[in-house]
C-alpha cells in the first residue's frame, strides 16, 4: 500500500505540473493575443530606425494613447471595395493558437506579405492626428519638405518623386476625426499615407511600445 500510495502521489504531482504548465502557456497566449504581441519586421519602409529583417517590435493592443511621432501597426485594406472585417477588430481561434508559446508563430510585417487577400499588416510612424494639416512640398528639384500645421517637421529629409521611382509626392492632407496620417521613416521608399491617404484608427492592431533592434531592446523609436 505504501508503494502504491507513493506512485499515486507522484502521479498527482506530475498532473499538477502539467496543468500548471498548460495554464501558464494559455495565459501567455491570451496576453499576446489581447494585450502585448511580438511582431517580426521585414521590408525597408522603416529603415534606418528598424532594419529590413531580423528586428522585432512589441505591440500594445489595448489601453494605449496615440500621439504624434509614435509608431503603430495596422491592417491596411488592399483595395477600396473590401467587405470583410478588418483583422484589427476580430479574433480568430487560429490567431490565438499561433500566439501560444510552443507555436510562437509571430506575425510578419511587410509591404509585400498579405495577411489575407484583403489586408496587409503594416508598421508606420504617426505624423498627423485628427485636426492636423499635413503638407509635402517641393523646395527644389532634389529636396522636399514635410510640414505639419504650417511648421516644418525636422529630421525627415525627402526628395521629390521623379519618373515614378523613389522620392515623395507633393500634396496636402487634412486629418479628420478617427483618422491618422502615417509615413515610413524611409521617406523616399515607403508606401504610406502620401499614396493612399489617411488611415482609420479602427485599423490599428496597436502601438509599438518596445523594439528589439540589432539584438538590443529599445523603448523609444
Amino acid at each position: 500500500m505504501a508503494a502504491d500510495e507513493k506512485k499515486t502521489n507522484v502521479l498527482k504531482v506530475l498532473i499538477e505540473i502539467v496543468l500548471c504548465l498548460m495554464i501558464a502557456i494559455i495565459l501567455v497566449g491570451l496576453v499576446q493575443q489581447f494585450f502585448l504581441a511580438p511582431v517580426a519586421v521585414s521590408g525597408v519602409s522603416m529603415m534606418p530606425t528598424i532594419n529590413s529583417s531580423g528586428d522585432k517590435v512589441f505591440v500594445q493592443k489595448k489601453f494605449f494613447n496615440i500621439e504624434r511621432d509614435c509608431v503603430v501597426v495596422f491592417y491596411r485594406p488592399n483595395s477600396d471595395d473590401v467587405t470583410t472585417e478588418n483583422p484589427a477588430n476580430s479574433i480568430s481561434f487560429a490567431d490565438f493558437f499561433n500566439s501560444l508559446p510552443f507555436i510562437n508563430k509571430i506575425p510578419n510585417l511587410s509591404e509585400e506579405s498579405d495577411v489575407s487577400n484583403d489586408y496587409t499588416c503594416v508598421i508606420k510612424r504617426v505624423i498627423g492626428i485628427p485636426g492636423d494639416h499635413i503638407e509635402i512640398r517641393y523646395v527644389s528639384s532634389n529636396q522636399a519638405q514635410l510640414l505639419r500645421n504650417g511648421e516644418i517637421v525636422s529630421g525627415f529629409l525627402m526628395t521629390p518623386k521623379k519618373l515614378g521611382y523613389g522620392g515623395v509626392y507633393e500634396g496636402e492632407w487634412d486629418v479628420g476625426e478617427g483618422e491618422l496620417f502615417v509615413l515610413g521613416d524611409n521617406r523616399d521608399n515607403s508606401y504610406d499615407s502620401e499614396d493612399y491617404g489617411c488611415i482609420q484608427s479602427s485599423w490599428l492592431m496597436g502601438k509599438v511600445v518596445l523594439a528589439k533592434i540589432n539584438g538590443k531592446y529599445q523603448r523609444n523609436i
